[in-house]
């Protein structure tokens, strides 16, 4: 009977031996084998240590979970890791409340991006405000104030969307109001020109229709509008051949679309506007961008337009 008393206790010891090298090779941590029967409570122990050691202020219980990890460094690498990203949600813990997992997250970068995207789908799912940043305000409540104020701004001044002025675009009030003003002196000086008898002519009802577009059409993101971009294009009668020339100077400068040969129109705006089917059909054949080349009056300017576009979607 004692020997097999012994031969238990000798199997028991071997089997302490195998979980002290297989959790605790180097003896690092100072828990007794002697005081557990199980190889779970002699790791549970270990863990309690563990957790000590490596994240003494508890700032990871919700991160990492140590009964995952059977050997202290793979459980420190990670608590080392979660530590780090903590430091991201320290930057902007005033949106916590929104349970983004730094964790899921390689980079402080692309948890920013998925913190901003989250907050957005909550206080502007359309993206109207695109160039509010929410993380530049203290608070959730902070960023919301700020689209309701510009969604104030656009029922007091431009009630019916008919101009291309962002409110978010502005920081200052007056300034977004000097800018939707400057569009409603544009095309009351457009209704006066039309009045006058020498200048209702075909081509300044297309410059008002265009206006008119172009104020109603909502504008991609990114893209800062000026009137600028509007261009008149006078009608002229018996142009030379060095008139026809300076056309394709001012519109077709790099000569990307030599088939249209302006010697062959006789008003200017008939060669831009084959121009511009043929920047569209290039650039955009299938329609893909709210960009119209009738907007631009050259190959780089529409380009650019485009890419600012794109831009704006993947931001």
């Amino acid at each position: 009977m004692g020997r097999i008393s012994t031969l238990f206790q000798t199997i028991k010891d071997l089997n302490k031996d195998r979980w002290v090298r297989k959790y605790n090779p180097h003896q690092r941590f100072f828990v007794d084998v002697d005081w557990y029967n199980t190889e779970e409570d002699y790791l549970n122990a270990l863990r309690d240590d563990w957790e000590s050691e490596a994240d003494p202020f508890d700032e990871c219980d919700h991160y990492v979970d140590v009964s995952k990890y059977d050997n202290f460094e793979d459980y420190e690498k990670a608590v080392n890791i979660c530590l780090e990203h903590l430091e991201w949600i320290e930057e902007v813990f005033r949106y916590g409340d929104f349970d983004i997992d730094p964790q899921n997250y390689k980079n402080e970068d692309t948890y920013l991006d998925a913190l901003t995207k989250r907050i957005k789908e909550k206080y502007d799912p359309e993206n109207e405000f695109y160039c509010i940043d929410p993380l530049d305000y203290d608070s959730p409540y902070e960023y919301q104030y700020e689209i309701d104020e510009r969604i104030h701004w656009l029922e007091l001044y431009d009630p019916n969307h008919q101009y291309p002025v962002a409110p978010s675009e502005f920081s200052d009030e007056e300034d977004y109001v000097e800018a939707v003003n400057e569009w409603k002196d544009y095309v009351a000086s457009l209704d006066a020109e039309l009045d006058e008898e020498a200048l209702k002519s075909d081509d300044m009802d297309d410059y008002r229709n265009k206006a008119l577009k172009q104020m109603s059409r909502k504008r991609p993101n990114s893209v800062e509008y000026h009137l600028d971009n509007i261009v008149e294009v006078h009608q002229e009668e018996n142009v030379s051949e060095d008139d026809k020339k300076s056309w394709e100077d001012k519109h077709n400068f790099y000569n990307s679309f030599s088939s249209v040969d302006p010697t062959q129109y006789d008003h200017e705006l008939d060669y831009l506007n084959d121009l511009r089917k043929q920047w569209k059909e290039y650039y955009d054949p299938s329609d893909m961008y709210d960009v119209d080349p009738s907007d631009y009056d050259n190959e780089e300017d529409y380009m650019e337009a485009i890419k600012q576009y794109i831009k704006s979607k993947y931001k």
